[in-house]
Order: C-alpha cells, then sequence, then structure tokens
C-alpha cells in the first residue's frame, strides 16, 4: 500500500557499483494508474541497481533502450537536467538513505497558491494543507473487547477505494472524499490516503480517560495506535507541505450508536494535540487528529465520509459555524437557522460556503467580487452558483476592498447541485436562492504568539449569548409553515435593507444595530446564473 514501508534486501551484482540494496515498491501504489516513483527508469516497479546501470550508461553515452515516459524518472532532483546527480541521489535511494517519491506524468500541474486569494488560514501556522496533492491516513483501531464485526466489516483495500477512489454513485455526493473535496474546491485540493486497521492491546474502556478539564483525553490511545504501526508505515508519507507535521490524521473505532446508548465518550471530533508535544514518529509531529465512532461496513461509509467533509474542514483551520454553549446541538438558536442556513461547517448538510472557501483559498481574486462605491451606487453583478464554480459578491462595512480578515457580507449564489444536492432533501420551500451572510473575520493574536478569528466560537472574545460572531446569516429563523416560508433564500423580486435581522453593522457594544446603507435586490435567475443589484446611499 501507497506510504507503506519500503522492504530492503541485498543483491550481490551490486558490487559492480559498489553499494547493495534494492527498494520495492508498495504493490498497492503499483496498481495505481500511471503511477510511478522517481529513480524506477527501467520500469520494473523496483528502484535497484539495474536503474543505475542504465543512468550511468546514458551518461557516459552508452546505447541504453528507455520507454520515452520514464526518461522524466531519471530526473531525480527536479532540475530538468539529468547529471550525476541525479546519480548520486539514485543510489542513497537504492541505499534507503532517502525515500522514493511520487510521480505522476499524466496530472496536470497542482494549481499554485498564487493564483488563487491568499487563503486566511495559513495565518493560523498550522493545518492540513489546502492545495495540490494531500494525503490522508485513515486508521480503523479496535479493541480487545470491541471489535469490528467480521461478517459484515470490508477489507481495507474496499475502504480505501470508498474514501479515496471512485467511490460509490449511489452515496453522492459523499461517493468519495477524494470527489467531494475536488468539487468543493474547484480542483484546488486533491485528497488521496491510506487505509489500515489496528487492534489495540487493552479494552475499550482502558482508553476512556478525561483530561483536568473533563474532556476526553484521546492522546494515550492515539499514540499506542500509531507506535504500534510504526514498523509498517512511514508516516513521512502524509506530510505533502514537508513542515514536520501529518497533514490530516483519521482513526475510527467501533463504538456505532454508543452515544445513543449514554456512552459519549467516543465521537466524532477533532482535537489538538496538546499533551506530549515532543512525540513524533519517523521525525512526524501531530498538531490535530480526528476520531470517528463508524466502523468499516458498507452501510456505515456513507455516514462516515460525510462526517470526514466536516472533520477534515477543521483539520484545515475552519471553526464550527454553530453556536457553542447552548445545550443541544439540534438547539433551535443553535447556527443559521432556515432553509439557507444548511452549510458543511455548521450542521454538515450541503457544501461549504464562500467564506469557508475563501478562508482556505479557493477563489481566485476575479470571482470574489467587491462593490466598489467609486464606481456608482448602484450596481449589478451576475453571480453562478457557489458549488459549480467560485464566485461570490462581498460588500464591504469596515475595511478596505480586498481584505478579507474585516468586517463585511458576503452574497451568494446557491443551487441544489454538486456538493449542495442534499438540499432538494432539506429544503421546503426553496432550495435554491441568493443567500448573505454577515461575516466579521478579524484576526488576533494571544499571548503565546497563537493566531485565531476574534470571533470563533472558541475565542474568549466571543460569548453564546453575544450577536457578534464570525459569521451569521442575514435573515435567518425558521421555517416552519406558520411562517409561510419567510426564512428562506431570496428569490427574483425579494429586496434585502436594513432592518432585515443581521442586515448591519456591529456597534461598540458588538450589537447589529449600524445601517450600512446598503440594499440588495434580486433581480431574475436564469440559464444557471442570478442577477443582483446593490445600492447605497
Amino acid at each position: 500500500m501507497k506510504g507503506f514501508k519500503r522492504r530492503l534486501t541485498a543483491v550481490t551484482a551490486a558490487f559492480l557499483l559498489g553499494i547493495t540494496g534494492i527498494t520495492q515498491l508498495p504493490a498497492a501504489a503499483l496498481s495505481e494508474n500511471e503511477h510511478y516513483y522517481l529513480g524506477d527508469i527501467s520500469g520494473n516497479d523496483l528502484v535497484d541497481v539495474q536503474d543505475i546501470i542504465l543512468l550511468q550508461k546514458q551518461l557516459l553515452g552508452l546505447p541504453v533502450q528507455l520507454e520515452v515516459d520514464r526518461v522524466d524518472l531519471a530526473d531525480i532532483d527536479r532540475n530538468d537536467v539529468i547529471d550525476v546527480f541525479d546519480l548520486g541521489y539514485l543510489k542513497k535511494l537504492v541505499l534507503g538513505t532517502a525515500r522514493p517519491e511520487d510521480f505522476l506524468p499524466e496530472d496536470p500541474e497542482p494549481p499554485q497558491e498564487s493564483d488563487y486569494i491568499s487563503p486566511i488560514v495559513t495565518d493560523f501556522g498550522w493545518g492540513m494543507p489546502t492545495y495540490g496533492n494531500v494525503r490522508v491516513l485513515t486508521i480503523f483501531a479496535e479493541f480487545s473487547d470491541v471489535k469490528f464485526d467480521r461478517s459484515t466489516m470490508l477489507s481495507a483495500e474496499a475502504v480505501q477505494e470508498s474514501l479515496f477512489g471512485e467511490g460509490n454513485e449511489a452515496d453522492y455526493p459523499f461517493d468519495s472524499l477524494t470527489n467531494w473535496y475536488d468539487r468543493a474546491s474547484y480542483g484546488a485540493l486533491h485528497v488521496t490516503g491510506d487505509v489500515v486497521y489496528y487492534t489495540c492491546k487493552g479494552k475499550m474502556s482502558d482508553y476512556s480517560d478525561y483530561d483536568d478539564n473533563g474532556y476526553p483525553d484521546y492522546e494515550p490511545f492515539v499514540k499506542e495506535v500509531l507506535q504500534g504501526l510504526d514498523d509498517q508505515i512511514d508516516y513521512r508519507d502524509y506530510d505533502s507541505d514537508h513542515n514536520g507535521m501529518i497533514d490530516c490524521l483519521c482513526i475510527s473505532v467501533p463504538a456505532d450508536d454508543l452515544i445513543y446508548e449514554g456512552n459519549e465518550y467516543w465521537w466524532s471530533c477533532t482535537s489538538t494535540w496538546y499533551g506530549d508535544y515532543s512525540f513524533d514518529l519517523d521525525g512526524e509531529y501531530i498538531n490535530s487528529y480526528i476520531t470517528t465512532d463508524d466502523s468499516p461496513t458498507a452501510d456505515k461509509l456513507k455516514g462516515l465520509k460525510s462526517t470526514l467533509t466536516h472533520e477534515m474542514g477543521h483539520a484545515m483551520g475552519l471553526t464550527d459555524y454553530y453556536l457553542y454553549g447552548v445545550d443541544s446541538h439540534w438547539d433551535s438558536s443553535d447556527g443559521f437557522e432556515g432553509e439557507a442556513g444548511y452549510e458543511r461547517m455548521d450542521d454538515s448538510v450541503g457544501d461549504l460556503c464562500s467564506f469557508s472557501k475563501i478562508a482556505l483559498g479557493w477563489m481566485r481574486e476575479d470571482e470574489a467580487i467587491w462593490y466598489d462605491s467609486g464606481k456608482g451606487s448602484e450596481q449589478t453583478f451576475e453571480l453562478e452558483s457557489i458549488s459549480e464554480k467560485g464566485n461570490c459578491l462581498i460588500l464591504p462595512i469596515d475595511g478596505e476592498n480586498g481584505d478579507y480578515t474585516t468586517e463585511y457580507f458576503i452574497v451568494e449564489y446557491v443551487t441544489p447541485t454538486n456538493n449542495n444536492v442534499q438540499l432538494k432533501d432539506y429544503c421546503w420551500y426553496h432550495d435554491s436562492g441568493v443567500r448573505i451572510f454577515h461575516a466579521d473575520a478579524e484576526l488576533i493574536t494571544d499571548r503565546w504568539n497563537s493566531v485565531y478569528f476574534k470571533y470563533d466560537p472558541l475565542c474568549p472574545y466571543y460569548t453564546c449569548d453575544g450577536e457578534r460572531r464570525l459569521l451569521r446569516l442575514v435573515n435567518e429563523g425558521d421555517t416552519y409553515a406558520s411562517f409561510g416560508g419567510k426564512y428562506t433564500f431570496y428569490q427574483p423580486g425579494d429586496v434585502c435593507k436594513y432592518g432585515v435581522k443581521n442586515f448591519a453593522g456591529y456597534d461598540s457594544g458588538d450589537k447589529a444595530t449600524l445601517d450600512t446603507g446598503y440594499t440588495v435586490t434580486v433581480n431574475r435567475i436564469s440559464n444557471g446564473k442570478c442577477s443582483v443589484t446593490v445600492t447605497k446611499k
């Protein structure tokens, strides 16, 4: 399996070059379509002495037969020149003192960060990368007394295909994590990964400890699992940005539905590593990790993929948008209320909203359109569906145009397509239209030099009874029949202006009372696009 440690065995012919060794490439990796490793010049699925001989002959000008698409594999240092430095590096690969790198010759160049709005989450200084090819390690860990059902559990290979392959079309939009994030990021983030199984030494109850604050302490459990797999896994393979941190780690246990039986210890969440900061494996440290309570069975995988799309948002730096401090996650005062309020980081329904995508850097500068009062008090804009293309309108309140860490309104057009197809099952009156968010994305640095959103639900500036939050939905409310569908998506002819809930700037007392002067009118929706007019007095 790709990501597993390479085996090293001796070969006698190597004395010709004064070295010994052969690096066996993992079988599962070789089965991937058009997937190679740098250094495997001969095409025998090995990085070995034969590759050294071929490269040495080529450098000496001796006759050598190579397939055209394998010549690039000789340029190991990727400087577009095949020279003695590549030969030296190849010898290190064969000896095992360096690792073969992935090479995907048919893949397009991954998007460059410079092509996109700089992601706000990079200011936090940690987290799973939001661009390019990222590999996720997913472990299903059982216990000595509580195990996965052998009669229904799938093989690691089958689960891996479901999570990171083409998956199951019947589960759409959760066909696979790979496909879900490809759609959510408009191709900016390509998630792949590996799946392994592990059996813990102790009973489930042996790992159910709490920290001094009364929260579950999963770290001893996570440490045992990772150390137990250390001989099998090379953890460096899960650090795509080479920052010394594992990009994304998910561990699931056989605790299906235990929360409904009164056992709330094992539940899906993303935790920050805060105990043993010196703990590392293969030189890789842990910043955060995801725990889930789903078994690797066919009937649970759709739910697991849905959960992980939310939790991986946390791994990249997004926060929960629902209201902390209430008795229940489903409390009526929780999160974005109403039909227009379904969002992945709130109630885990639908796609990520435009603010989430901007925070992750998945929109280009020309896709996030800023209202510029210098161009006239009345302006008309055409919006495309956020589930299909990066596109939104930003109305600045307190800050300069182009500064995404200030206070502003975000206007976006939503359709029940791609990752938002779920809206068809959740909305009573309208499953598409225009919605507006009120954002206050100011950043703050604490005394430990950690950066985060000032009005994040976990920030000291946030209070559960206060109006000022990182993100609020304009015109939010119930959608029950008695309200006649009042709180839903804006439709053609609808107008949003001062007096609508949350459509006002924050005053010095953190209340939304200030008239910003904006009025937003929805003109028409046709041919997959929506026209809105903004006026400012």
